[in-house]
């Protein structure tokens, strides 16, 4: 190479010195320096692909501390500055001492510089950027990722658009994909930061990702992830600490409430509990655990006072989490208490207390309990939520255990020749999230299976959109006026 350039710079010299007209002269210059400058770009092109091949893997290993398989499907293009284009590449991984390929990747370019141009051996690789790959994550490799994050990123781009992330479980079973937009991994040094940026989409859901590890700063490392569609921001702030073990604060905006949680994470356990020191004389209260191996989360969360028929509503974020299916996940196991000591704009229920719980991907609401402390309790089992043509309902069954019915009958301002005494009403119900429409398939009451009549009177409450008490309170005297006893 060195000697093609040596001829080539005297073969100009030896031109230029032959013309005398400087018109001539100045126009053969700017000939021959386009010449020069396209055969400077164009060199590379007749690089021989295996080595090209040879000498890129071993510089991205080099450079990247990447694992690259490249095919020799290779180009070379100068626009909008000198880079290969390999088709078909890979990507692996060692963790816990094992190879294994993390990602597919379609298009690949390969960013060069100008420096040591002509020697071959000397080419340096200035940027990646990674098109349409595909990902395949298991849960154990977010550890290795993890430990990845603590250690300083390469201080080059490594850009990824329009490319997929496969989550896997250890099955090899596809449990979720998400999409990336954008993203983009280095290492500032001035700043002595870590930084990834992540733009995507789950579930239809847009959401906004990064994370920044600080060198200087205790080995901070925070991260961000929003979602505008589900008025969700999290921030997290986390530092290690003795014996391998980390805490941190996470602060939680969602659904126009805002939470603080400090936490930490010994070995395969995050154990959490809300920070009472960031809130003056908060509302709510709650601690939990989350395991990843198997995935278990527990939480109790307790509300001096909230209004029970937010929960109801599946028009709100939580509405579009149901919709998305996301929860019905075999490899889930979740169990969630709600209490409500004091319920918000609920004329019928002076308090709750709301179970939810996911076992390997089946959802129920469980030992839900609504409270009237001077009439009784209203308590769901055998219930079940799932998916059904575009809908979700939710089969179960209600139990109402009837402490004092002289309460009942005055609540309802019941008319004195229909109120026979009652001791508990079971009752089989359809209720589905979506068009929010109840349906009683099945009653009884002190054990008396009733008659088709009484369950069209209570199916005329089946729109608990248009839910109305006063509507409530005439639906319930007729059921009593036509209920035997």
């Amino acid at each position: 190479m060195k000697q093609i350039v040596k001829y080539f710079n005297s073969l100009v010299e030896k031109t230029l010195f032959k013309l005398k007209n400087k018109t001539n002269y100045f126009l053969l210059s700017f000939i021959f320096s386009i010449l020069f400058y396209l055969s400077y770009l164009l060199i590379p092109s007749f690089y021989n692909k295996t080595w090209v091949k040879n000498i890129l893997e071993n510089k991205l290993k080099e450079d990247f501390k990447i694992d690259f398989i490249l095919s020799n499907d290779i180009s070379y293009n100068i626009f909008p500055s000198p880079h290969f284009h390999i088709k078909k590449s890979k990507i692996f991984i060692t963790n816990n001492e094992k190879k294994k390929e993390l990602s597919e990747i379609k298009r690949l370019k390969i960013y060069i510089g100008q420096k040591n141009y002509f020697q071959k051996e000397k080419i340096s690789v200035n940027e990646i950027l990674i098109s349409n790959a595909n990902f395949s994550i298991q849960g154990t490799d977010i550890k290795f990722f993890n430990k990845i994050s603590h250690k300083k990123f390469v201080d080059k781009n490594i850009r990824v658009n329009n490319s997929n992330i496969f989550f896997k479980d250890n099955q090899n079973e596809t449990m979720a994909i998400a999409k990336i937009k954008f993203a983009s991994l280095f290492y500032d040094d001035p700043k002595k930061l870590n930084i990834f940026d992540l733009k995507g989409e789950v579930f239809n859901i847009p959401f906004d990702f990064s994370l920044n590890k600080n060198f200087t700063l205790n080995n901070l490392k925070e991260i961000n992830f929003k979602s505008k569609k589900l008025k969700l921001n999290i921030n997290d702030k986390s530092e290690k600490i003795l014996n391998n073990r980390t805490k941190g604060i996470n602060t939680l905006s969602f659904l126009n409430t805002v939470a603080v949680t400090k936490y930490s994470v010994d070995k395969k356990v995050i154990s959490f509990e809300f920070d009472k020191s960031k809130i003056k004389n908060p509302n709510r209260e709650y601690r939990g655990i989350l395991s990843f191996e198997p995935f278990e989360f527990k939480m109790n969360l307790n509300f001096k006072k909230f209004d029970l028929f937010k929960l109801l509503d599946f028009d709100s974020p939580l509405g579009e989490l149901f919709r998305s299916k996301l929860l019905f996940n075999e490899n889930l196991n979740t169990n969630i208490s709600i209490n409500i000591g004091s319920n918000v704009n609920d004329e019928i229920f002076t308090s709750s207390e709301v179970k939810f719980n996911i076992v390997n991907g089946a959802i129920n609401f469980d030992k839900t309990k609504l409270t009237n402390k001077k009439i009784g309790l209203l308590e769901i089992s055998n219930s079940k939520l799932y998916s059904e043509n575009n809908n979700l309902i939710l089969n179960g069954d209600i139990m109402i255990d009837i402490k004092n019915s002289d309460k009942l009958f005055s609540f309802f301002q019941t008319s004195k020749k229909f109120r026979k005494p009652i001791k508990d009403i079971l009752i089989n119900f359809d209720y589905d999230l979506i068009s929010r429409k109840l349906t009683i398939n099945r009653i009884k009451i002190d054990g008396n299976e009733n008659n088709n009549e009484i369950i069209d009177i209570i199916n005329e409450t089946s729109d608990i959109e248009k839910y109305n008490l006063n509507k409530t309170k005439r639906v319930i005297n007729k059921l009593f006026s036509v209920y035997a006893g």
